[in-house]
């Protein structure tokens, strides 16, 4: 049997670097800083990013620069995203959120809250044994809803916080008048 070209599935994975490649390399490595949870240095970085090492190098330090990464050691110079800055990008986006959205998604959050201590029987996430409460079919699927109510409770904090700083804000703006 003769071939004309290669399988499908690597035509697929062709396509995929083709479009990878037609990305400005300033994006691709962006894309790399938001997942940098652990410390890298500038050349897998470059590796990830499909760029030069210098290139890769220029970009990070912009991306310093404006806080989105930080450098966590000098020789060589390695970065890992800065927690500080994504959180500061959450909470204003939340910001903007109208009182009836704010309301709203707090109502939608906190009943998804208490669903998972009913289904658990447990006050929080840390309490679950996944064990306990799973088959070994679906063990997965377990520890999948105990990520998502750990989720749950920080989207809860973080819209709390936005909900108390304008409560302060607006008896503050009270007192003032």
């Amino acid at each position: 049997m003769t071939s004309d070209g290669p399988p499908a599935e690597f035509a697929l994975a062709e396509g995929f670097r083709d479009d990878l490649d037609s990305v400005p390399a300033d994006e691709r490595v962006y894309g790399v800083a938001l997942q940098l949870y652990e410390p890298a240095g500038v050349t897998a970085v470059a590796e990830r990013a499909s760029c030069a090492p210098d290139t890769a190098r220029r970009h990070l330090k912009r991306l310093e620069d404006i806080g989105v990464v930080e450098a966590v050691s000098e020789t060589p110079i390695t970065y890992k995203r800065n927690e500080s800055y994504f959180e500061w990008r959450r909470r204003s986006r939340l910001e903007k959120l109208s009182p009836s959205e704010l309301r709203d998604t707090l109502s939608e959050l906190t009943a998804r809250e208490r669903d998972f201590r009913e289904r658990f029987g447990v006050d929080s996430p840390d309490g679950v044994d996944a064990l306990e409460h799973a088959d070994f079919d679906d063990i997965d699927d377990t520890w999948i809803a105990i990520s998502e109510w750990r989720t749950v409770r920080e989207r809860i904090t973080r819209l709390e916080r936005v909900r108390q700083g304008r409560a302060e804000d607006s008896s503050t703006d009270g007192k003032a008048a």
